[in-house]
């Protein structure tokens, strides 16, 4: 994990997704500047900055990202013979950009700001069609969920799980993670949920 001082400069990785914090996320690393970083950061033992692109593309020119993302710590990675290298992350904690620089190497680094984290509650009898919901979407095989099954029980992480597989825009998935009140997550989510009913 990064030391928790208020601001902290990171390599940036934008993506065509939004990850939140304990988001499980697999990557293909194939980019000699991610390649670099990759190594960097396991020799560190530090993660790296998972962002959305508001512009651009993942591979090539450096992607406008979005101001708010999430740090990923790597939990796993497999290096083939063809060079293409296997990642899997887990999220951590969110983070909002300050600023931001791209490197000789086209890498994007930026200073950022740590968010605090959701303020957990437990799961009300009232909510349960989220867990039967959650649970259904979780039998899917594209679905990747940390296997932590008390976690299930907090509020907080369900409404990020369902919010991270119901098939709604990646830019509605960036509101919820802008978002840092609960229950205002919670109304979005129900609304989302009307509109895909």
């Amino acid at each position: 994990m990064p030391k928790s001082e208020a601001n902290q400069v990171i390599p940036i990785f934008p993506l065509q997704r939004v990850v939140f914090p304990d988001s499980v996320l697999r990557l293909q690393i194939f980019e000699q500047r991610y390649l670099d970083m990759i190594a960097k950061q396991l020799s560190q033992q530090q993660g790296f900055g998972v962002t959305l692109i508001k512009k651009g593309n993942e591979a090539g020119i450096p992607a406008t990202p979005f101001e708010f993302g999430t740090y990923v710590e790597i939990v796993d990675f497999d290096q083939k013979d063809n060079g293409l290298l296997l990642i899997t992350c887990v999220g951590q904690k969110r983070f909002r950009i300050n600023s931001q620089t791209v490197m000789p190497d086209k890498l994007i680094t930026a200073n950022v700001s740590w968010l605090d984290p959701l303020k957990q509650r437990a799961m009300t009898d009232d909510q349960s069609e989220l867990l039967h919901l959650l649970s259904d979407l979780s039998k899917h095989p594209q679905v990747d969920i940390l296997d932590v099954p008390e976690r299930w029980t907090e509020l907080g992480f369900v409404l990020e799980r369902l919010t991270e597989y119901m098939p709604i825009t990646e830019k509605q998935k960036q509101a919820v993670l802008e978002e840092s009140d609960l229950d205002t997550r919670i109304a979005m989510l129900y609304q989302m949920l009307g509109w895909l009913s």
